[in-house]
């Protein structure tokens, strides 16, 4: 079977959302309502990490490379925050001896009591370390390079430079917000802060209705919700089951659904379909997989290699 045919009912449905509240008398948590705001909907492929199989992940040539391929129409990131409350790429609020250098050029150490947190660093020494040199043990496809942890409107704005050179329409923004309560206050601020400052560099950009914001912890997405009911939310899920008690337990219905792709089923489908989500799984990097998902009805999908979504799209 021809696999583009089966991307049309899913193409309708993958859209631009503006959430309003539409709660009823019964108690049941408030339902994001879907308006589409685009008359050429497409797949949600999404670059992770912009091309992490590709390139070194988070950093400004990974997601130019991303958007090198026509497929992609987002681009997932992680963000924490540093010490002078800039907002910075990273998935880690800490470097990561796995894939940074000191600005020495010396490896980090690997001892979880002596990693360098982030929060305690400024944007410009956080610019100092290289996290692009070493090799990735569990990507060897990705090309080193020296490369830095960039500030989110950094990526913002070489994006915007490199799709008006390459007349390409600019892509959609999926951030993970990198909170958990436990790292507080060490390597993160309180959740009230951390929402603060992305929802700053994400209105000064200018495009919000660009953005979805993601996050592990449901009260984060609470917050964010209370702070700008407009802005698109995804939940994120590790261990996808009993989703309507967690969406009790959250409150309201956010738009988008993103467990890990694994255990994502037909079963577990129908659950979402029937609280009006759509389902863009993690992290999905071989060809049948995709196809299989794809098969299954979701709305995008989130790989480290946008240069097999091809592939995966042929017969």
């Amino acid at each position: 079977m021809n696999l583009s045919s089966l991307l049309f009912p899913v193409l309708l449905c993958t859209c631009v959302l503006a959430p309003l509240s539409c709660g009823g008398p019964d108690g049941q948590p408030e339902r994001e309502s879907v308006t589409d705001m685009t008359s050429n909907a497409v797949f949600d492929w999404q670059g992770h990490r912009g091309a992490r199989g590709l390139l070194p992940e988070n950093t400004i040539p990974a997601f130019l490379r991303a958007l090198s391929y026509p497929e992609v129409v987002t681009l997932e990131l992680d963000v924490v925050i540093s010490a002078d409350d800039r907002v910075i790429v990273s998935h880690e609020p800490w470097m990561s001896p796995e894939i940074c250098l000191s600005p020495a050029g010396d490896r980090l150490p690997e001892e979880q009591d002596k990693r360098i947190s982030i929060r305690k660093l400024t944007a410009e020494q956080i610019a100092a370390y290289d996290c692009g040199r070493l090799p990735h043990p569990r990507f060897p496809e990705q090309q080193q390079r020296p490369a830095e942890k960039p500030t989110l409107a950094a990526v913002f704005a070489a994006v915007d430079r490199f799709c008006i050179q390459q007349d390409r329409p600019s892509p959609r923004y999926n951030i993970e917000l990198k909170y958990e309560p436990d790292l507080e206050p060490e390597f993160v601020p309180d959740r009230n802060t951390f929402a603060d400052l992305v929802l700053e560099d994400v209105a000064a950009w200018g495009k919000p209705e660009l953005v979805t914001l993601q996050c592990f912890d449901p009260p984060m997405l609470e917050v964010i919700r209370s702070k700008n009911p407009d802005i698109q939310l995804a939940y994120l899920d590790e261990f996808p089951g009993n989703l309507k008690q967690k969406m009790d337990s959250l409150g309201f219905v956010p738009p988008i659904y993103s467990p890990y792709h694994e255990p994502l089923n037909a079963n577990l489908m129908d659950s979402i379909r029937q609280l009006n989500m759509r389902v863009v799984p993690w992290t999905v990097n071989e060809v049948d997989r995709m196809r299989e998902l794809i098969k299954l009805g979701v709305d995008g999908i989130i790989t480290d290699y946008p240069d097999r979504i091809a592939t995966a799209l042929k017969e």
